[in-house]
């Protein structure tokens, strides 16, 4: 089934959270019918869309009958497992109907030798997602008076009752809907996990959508296993993949998507477990903490506080998220029951109110003052008063300090991974992400592309719009595969040679030596790395670091080479061990690409669309090569940050903020009036000379520094404007300045 679009189509994060386990339990339930009860089948792959199973090769299997089953066929019984896939053994809350899905039985057997199952094709054909008709007609036959739609399934009626009416849900999702909340607040003190996007904000109020995809296309149709070695090509081994290539089989499919899942489940595991010691966890480096405030509701008129509900309190005329938790409910300690947990980031309270929201709290809670409760506005309507509540003098607030990590796991499938995090760490993800790629698939980087998103927002831009990007920026790939090596170096820590920090991890072992390859397309260029040896530090690889030439003729003057099929051209199919490459060399290499957008607005989602050459239609820069981000961070650095090692001797900046802006206006003004089109500005003189001298007028608080060993004379710092000036004629100077100030808020440092 279309399992990603039915995730994503989610109006909340509960709400997803719900989803992932309906589906998790109906396929479950399937494989315990394909594998205990029929013991016909052996599943041996899953993702957010479903599972594939391997079974014998048997005629007509899915149209087979159970006689002790009412002779319902296989296909019926598949059906009827999947439908009562559920959450929390509660059958009312079943998926029912809401989705059918899609079988697919292969017309021609496999032996497992000679021919592999086109897994991947299936993969491909995602079917549209689907419900029963029928089933979805019983749900409106019979009602006392017409109803609206349920706002969140979209399926069922919404319930008449007063309780779920202003809520405008039918009353199936509103439980799944409140049995999460429940969990949650259970859970409170156990997990470090959130499921509310206020929470994960950051300061200003940000968050951002991390989504990511590894292109396993041609590894899952077997053809790039056989670019791995399991035997050194030679003259007495042979030159074709048959002689000493691996073969494609189907344990080695299924180690590739292990392989991928395992990366994501540690980048972010969608368990929830040991969510501080992930990847992100790491990079954020800081547990949050929350606010429960226990007291009296006093309600207005017929008015209900409904359990583990999210309300508003009105605070100095600003709303606050909270949720409320009954005060009978055995399954809480009792402190924090009969309250409300404030379920934003207390930080960004602090910034909004301009001081300390607990000196708040404090004053309410020491001259008993009410405030107003609120039904949330959402689903386009106005919230509304219900309740005013006061906390208790004795006891009423509880500060858990250190409680939650501000991250929200999403998906962690072997092709695609999604994460809400704060907007303010984004980029340091980013980079953590990119450094484990580098160091754990170094070897096959030139063809196991990674592609990573960002999806900047404020807190209250509507979740579907967040997630319509993402998935929008999950097809970004780069079509042009050849590269020309500008030069290529092996190096040793052992010999003195300098390894790039993201590195060090495995500076004792697989990058104890390491080749270095500049490659270079076009104006571009990027560095890869690839480890000589294997773990052990001193076995040689000779099997994994394959490349293929962009060349006709077989590659006599190298050692280790040898011909398998070339997904990208078949022409082209001579591979040849990177420690053998030469300057000069023409290469196909699938580079990684890293892009982000801002949602100032709902509708800027629809600008994120890609060319067939794999450019962002109408953006001079995106997406940009994943390499590239230590440049816009080296620029920001440069104009906007004071160094470490200067700190004691410099006040300000480079350039003030007011001059960093004006530039950047300037800039992109004249590149509009001068060209019709972009691109035309990167080969003319003329510009690159108008901000060479824009540069060079600057009003530099300071240039250069003998403390600076970057830019310790004079001609140092004119080579940085030359470079500087570079960099804002190809767009990255503006990109720079859009996204660590406008985007993350990061300020200008200056020492006082």
């Amino acid at each position: 089934t279309n399992g990603l679009e039915y995730l994503l189509s989610a109006p909340s994060i509960p709400d997803i959270k719900v989803r992932q386990e309906l589906l998790k339990d109906a396929w479950n339930k399937v494989q315990d019918l394909l594998e205990v009860e029929y013991p016909l089948a052996l599943e041996v792959y899953r993702d957010e869309n479903g599972p594939v199973f391997v079974v014998p090769d048997i005629h007509n299997l899915l149209e087979l009958t159970d006689s002790e089953r009412n002779s319902q066929t296989l296909r019926e019984l598949i059906m009827e497992q999947f439908c009562g896939g559920t959450v929390r053994n509660d059958q009312h809350l079943a998926l029912q109907g809401e989705i059918v899905p899609a079988f697919c039985l292969d017309k021609d057997p496999w032996d497992g030798q000679s021919k592999l199952p086109p897994i991947e094709k299936h993969l491909k054909e995602t079917p549209a997602l689907q419900s029963d008709p029928q089933w979805v007609a019983k749900q409106w036959c019979k009602l006392p008076e017409p109803q609206e739609r349920c706002t969140i399934c979209g399926l069922r009626p919404q319930e008449p009752s007063h309780r779920y009416q202003r809520r405008k849900m039918c009353d199936v999702c509103e439980k799944r809907r409140e049995g999460r909340a429940k969990q949650w607040a259970v859970n409170i003190g156990r997990s470090m996990a959130t499921i509310w996007i206020d929470e994960v904000a950051d300061k200003n109020g940000r968050i951002a959508l991390l989504v990511s995809t590894f292109d396993l296309t041609h590894w899952l149709d077997g053809t790039l296993v056989r670019t791995l070695a399991v035997r050194t090509p030679n003259d007495q081994n042979g030159h074709t993949a048959d002689k000493v290539a691996k073969n494609p089989s189907f344990a080695r499919l299924r180690r590739i998507w292990e392989t991928t899942r395992k990366f994501w489940q540690e980048v972010a595991p969608t368990d929830e477990k040991d969510l501080a010691k992930s990847l992100i966890g790491q990079v954020i480096n800081k547990k949050r903490s929350r606010i429960f405030l226990k007291g009296i509701v006093e309600l207005k008129e017929k008015n209900r506080i409904l359990p583990y509900h999210a309300y508003e309190i009105e605070i100095q005329h600003r709303k606050v998220a909270v949720l409320w938790v009954p005060d009978d409910d055995v399954n809480i300690p009792e402190k924090y029951r009969g309250g409300f947990w404030v379920v934003e980031n207390l930080d960004y309270l602090d910034n909004v109110y301009g001081q300390s929201f607990r000196d708040l709290i404090w004053l309410l809670q020491k001259e008993q003052v009410g405030v107003s409760v609120y039904e949330p506005s959402e689903y386009g309507r106005p919230g509304r008063p219900v309740a005013t509540f006061t906390i208790s003098k004795e006891s009423g607030v509880q500060y858990l300090e250190n409680n939650y990590i501000p991250l929200i796991p999403i998906l962690a499938e072997p092709q695609v991974f999604m994460a809400i995090i704060p907007a303010d760490k984004a980029f340091e993800v980013v980079k953590a992400i990119k450094a484990k790629y580098e160091r754990e698939m170094g070897k096959v980087r030139n063809r196991l592309p990674l592609h990573i998103g960002v999806v900047y927002a404020y807190r209250k831009m509507p979740l579907r719009a967040i997630l319509d990007a993402g998935r929008r920026m999950l097809k970004q790939k780069w079509n042009d595969k050849q590269w020309e090596v500008v030069n290529q170096a092996r190096k040793s820590v052992e010999r003195g040679d300098k390894l790039p920090e993201s590195l060090h991890e495995d500076q004792n072992g697989q990058f104890k030596e390491w080749f270095e390859i500049l490659l270079k397309q076009g104006n571009r260029t990027l560095t890869w790395y690839i480890p000589a040896v294997m773990g052990d530090g001193q076995t040689e690889d000779r099997w994994y670091p394959y490349v293929f030439l962009k060349s006709l003729n077989e590659p006599t003057d190298r050692n280790r080479y040898y011909k398998a099929k070339n997904p990208w051209n078949s022409n082209h199919s001579w591979l040849v061990h990177a420690g053998e490459l030469k300057c000069g060399d023409k290469i196909y290499f699938t580079p990684a690409t890293f892009d982000f957008e801002f949602l100032e607005t709902n509708a800027r989602r629809f600008e994120i669309a890609y060319d067939c050459k794999g450019r962002r239609k109408d953006l001079l820069t995106r997406p940009y090569f994943l390499d590239e981000i230590g440049i816009l961070e080296k620029i920001w650095n440069f104009i906007a940050k004071i160094p470490k090692h200067l700190e004691d001797k410099v006040k300000k900046p480079r350039l003030g903020s007011t001059q960093i802006f004006s530039l950047r206006e300037i800039i992109e003004t004249k590149r509009e009036e001068w060209f019709s089109e972009a691109e035309d500005s990167l080969k003319n003189e003329s510009f690159k000379k108008f901000c060479h001298d824009l540069f060079v007028n600057a009003q530099w608080q300071w240039k250069w520094s003998q403390d600076d060993p970057e830019c310790n004379t004079e001609d140092k710092f004119k080579a940085k404007l030359k470079w500087l000036t570079d960099m804002a004629v190809y767009g990255y100077f503006t990109d720079a300045v859009y996204l660590f100030h406008h985007i993350m808020k990061e300020k200008l440092e200056v020492k006082e």
